[in-house]
């Protein structure tokens, strides 16, 4: 009983610590560096920080000068989220002509939003496409939001990152994008394990992590506390062990899917 009952506490616990949504402002970024774990790919093109228009709110903003027609497309840190949760993407936008320094007039091109809720960042889901023909450009900024799930969730330990494609048509312009940030609708899920037939251990652990459950297991994943991957085992028993003598000391977590879906993520403690 004790040890239903512990692993009832850490998953409750576990919840609570990692609850956190990514949000920013730019205002803090300085020599024009992007903003931690945000990346960007482009040639001729240019993607940055900067404050010669009047940002959105504060004093920075990202910007995408856009020029011709290249890759160009920065992509957000991921965060994971502990729960199910519906996570809304939210940005503030404007489109500058830099030849006039005036609202961009005509058919720029199409700035495309995606996102992706894989650990390894693969499958890209487009969420939003914006051109001439739904976003006209403004000397104020614009707010866009986008439930990118509207009818699921993202699941336990599904760490979510989104990223913004820019695509010339015509003219030099800049996209100037404001106080982007992820809000989270938590629900209520049907798709927990049952932890009165859950088992897992020893807690601490020092070599083999056990895990036990009425239902056969699909896969088990390990993630450190700052959502990255460290391993995992695909199996198709209700009884399973998985080594992890080689993780340094420290906690983990430990997410369990079991063949009919169902999904738990346990705190567990590597001596």
């Amino acid at each position: 009983m004790m040890k239903k009952i512990t692993l009832i506490l850490i998953t409750v616990f576990g919840f609570v610590f990692n609850i956190q949504a990514q949000q920013e402002n730019f205002d803090l970024l300085q020599n024009n560096t992007l903003p931690s774990g945000w990346s960007a790919v482009y040639t001729n093109n240019f993607i940055g920080i900067g404050n010669y228009y009047t940002a959105c709110s504060g004093s920075q903003y990202l910007y995408a000068n856009i020029h011709t027609n290249e890759v160009t497309e920065v992509t957000t840190n991921r965060d994971v989220y502990i729960g199910y949760v519906i996570p809304t993407i939210n940005f503030k936008l404007k489109i500058m002509d830099k030849n006039t320094g005036t609202p961009f007039v005509g058919d720029f091109g199409t700035i495309e939003v995606w996102y992706s809720s894989h650990y390894s960042i693969t499958n890209w889901v487009k969420a939003l496409t914006i051109n001439s023909s739904n976003f006209t450009p403004q000397n104020n900024c614009q707010s866009i939001s986008y439930y990118t799930l509207p009818t699921g969730y993202i699941t336990s330990l599904d760490p979510f990152a989104v990223k913004f494609k820019f695509i010339h048509n015509s003219g030099d312009w800049e996209a100037i994008i404001d106080d982007y940030k992820i809000d989270l609708t938590f629900v209520a899920s049907t798709h927990d394990l049952d932890l009165a037939n859950l088992s897992v251990y020893p807690n601490p652990v020092s070599n083999l992590l056990n895990i036990n459950y009425k239902g056969n297991i699909a896969n088990l994943k390990v993630f450190d506390l700052s959502g990255r991957f460290v391993k995992s085992i695909n199996t198709t028993n209700s009884n399973n062990s998985i080594d992890v003598s080689d993780l340094n000391s420290g906690t983990y977590l430990l997410r369990i899917e079991t063949e009919s879906n169902r999904v738990s993520t346990v705190k567990f403690v590597k001596n």
